[in-house]
């Protein structure tokens, strides 16, 4: 009887659980190929379907429609904890997003994913625990630098750029604000005005930054902060009434263990692998007239980055 069992088992998964294809893309909105993951879950009455909302411009941390390996993180998860993630991105994001916080989701959208946390006291929905990213804001500075930084507040004897595409939350915009750094049309400018002596040093989060570094031909022209100076723990956000679903409690269990973190590791690493290679002999822009550095960055996963810039948080 076991052994009939242990058949019927592995034809139904045999049958409902498909491999992940690999589609490469051509260069898009976010340049250069990179290959699509995509796996279907399987679908039964277990499973907890999250209808999310999410930036499409918010490169790469909502990634399903661009193609991006990012999308594993949330293949595995997916997996291990029986939900499914359907993603929706509307035009008018920001205003779905309050009157999602303020009861009124839009018809068929349940979750909110890549949420910061923010004081929201007129909000009932829920995070889910704990952040399934943490993503930092670091300092970078050109190869020549020269600036006595060793905290924030020494900031504020330089002059700061960030640009505008990247999505912060609202403290770290206060703290940005304090610290007077000026906001520019996008990394491409913010670059341009950090490598021509306009701006002593910009702030940025790190991935976003390392890849537009890349596909500008500048990376070797810039410094990383030994460790991000802010961190912004990204959520996903659930209406209330989903709390305490069994699926629920399954994905909060999975978000900390080492599996997870392994697999999201990997797939950022691969990213940045991914851009590195497609982008070796590109021309830097003219502006570009110092020295370039030619050690490559350690993983973001590790300790550091080299070289650095010793700046505490």
């Amino acid at each position: 009887m076991k052994q009939i069992t242990a058949l019927l088992v592995i034809f139904f998964y045999s049958f409902n659980v498909s491999a992940a294809t690999i589609r490469m893309f051509g260069k898009e909105k976010n340049g250069f190929s990179q290959p699509r993951y995509m796996q279907e879950i399987v679908v039964s009455r277990e499973n907890l379907n999250f209808y999310c909302m999410a930036q499409d411009n918010h490169f790469p941390f909502s990634s399903k429609g661009q193609g991006s390996v990012f999308y594993k993180i949330f293949e595995d998860l997916a997996y291990k904890a029986h939900v499914t993630f359907d993603y929706f991105y509307p035009n008018d994001f920001e205003k779905k997003v309050e009157n999602f916080e303020q009861g009124r989701p839009p018809e068929g959208i349940n979750a909110y994913c890549n949420a910061y946390y923010e004081y929201l006291p007129y909000s009932k929905n829920e995070y889910v625990y704990p952040a399934f990213f943490e993503n930092k804001i670091y300092v970078i500075t050109s190869i020549q630098n020269k600036l006595d930084l060793t905290t924030k507040e020494s900031l504020k004897n330089y002059r700061g750029v960030r640009s505008q595409t990247d999505h912060i939350s609202s403290f770290i915009a206060k703290e940005f604000a304090n610290l007077k750094i000026k906001d520019i049309e996008n990394y491409a400018k913010a670059y341009e005005e950090l490598l021509t002596g306009k701006a002593d040093y910009m702030v940025a989060s790190y991935y976003p930054s390392l890849i537009e570094a890349y596909k500008l031909g500048i990376r070797n022209y810039i410094i990383y902060s030994k460790d991000g100076v802010w961190k912004m723990p990204m959520f996903i956000r659930i209406l209330p009434q989903l709390k305490n679903k069994p699926q629920v409690k399954a994905m909060e269990k999975y978000l900390k263990s080492a599996r997870y973190k392994k697999i999201r590791d990997a797939a950022f690493e691969e990213l940045i692998e991914i851009y590195k290679n497609n982008t070796q002999g590109i021309v830097p822009p003219t502006y570009v007239n110092i020295q370039q550095n030619n050690s490559e960055p350690q993983k973001e996963t590790e300790e550091k980055t080299t070289p650095e810039q010793k700046l505490e948080n």
